[in-house]
């Protein structure tokens, strides 16, 4: 488990070094430094599956999932948001152990 934890962890803080990266690079091209927003870069990436989860979140689960939870983490930087969610999988990866090696 502990393994998941962390390569989920390692796999936000890439994505928070990416985005950092091509904001610098438009730092460079623009001279102006602004953060790229998690659902302008995903809906960029991949808008099909921004737009699934929207759809499979608002009829199977409810409409107050995507407007209060899911609607403002897409208005977040997405350095600020792969930074907190490296935080919250890689801390719980590092500091527990996993069972097999407590057994040895």
């Amino acid at each position: 488990m502990t393994l998941v934890l962390r390569i989920l962890g390692w796999f936000f803080l890439a994505i928070a070094l990416a985005s950092l990266a091509f904001d610098l690079f438009q730092l460079m091209e623009q001279d102006s430094f602004q953060l790229s927003l998690l659902g302008e870069n995903w809906f960029a990436v991949h808008p099909g599956s921004l737009n699934l989860l929207q759809a499979v979140t608002e009829r199977y689960i409810g409409l107050w999932l995507w407007d209060d939870v899911f609607s403002p983490l897409l208005f977040l930087p997405t350095l600020v948001f792969g930074l907190i969610a490296a935080a919250v999988f890689l801390i719980p990866g590092y500091l527990f152990k996993s069972s097999r090696r407590r057994r040895r």
